[in-house]
């Protein structure tokens, strides 16, 4: 896990802790995401490493510079994105 983050134990550690394969770590790492608690919240609510690194809100979400209600609005996961299918639907 260390290696897969290029960082020490206790990083690789952390990652672990929260229950992140060293692939899944190593993904949102290369990101931008380094804040371990702040990247597990992007991935309860469904957003993936792929989508940080597309948007490249990962280092501003991890630094605080950013709420996770304005990544998911950013990204379409908030209330509108749910309106807006409920009206394709209809």
């Amino acid at each position: 896990m260390a290696a897969a983050i290029r960082g020490t134990d206790i990083a690789a550690r952390q990652w672990l802790d929260e229950g992140f394969s060293p692939g899944d770590a190593q993904a949102y790492v290369a990101a931008g995401c380094f804040d371990v608690p702040r990247t597990a919240e992007l991935r309860q609510v469904g957003i993936g490493p792929l989508e940080v690194a597309r948007s490249g809100v990962g280092w501003d979400y991890c630094s605080g510079n950013v709420t996770l209600a304005e990544v998911r609005s950013m990204l379409g996961h908030g209330p509108k994105s749910v309106e807006k299918a409920a009206r394709q639907l209809c």
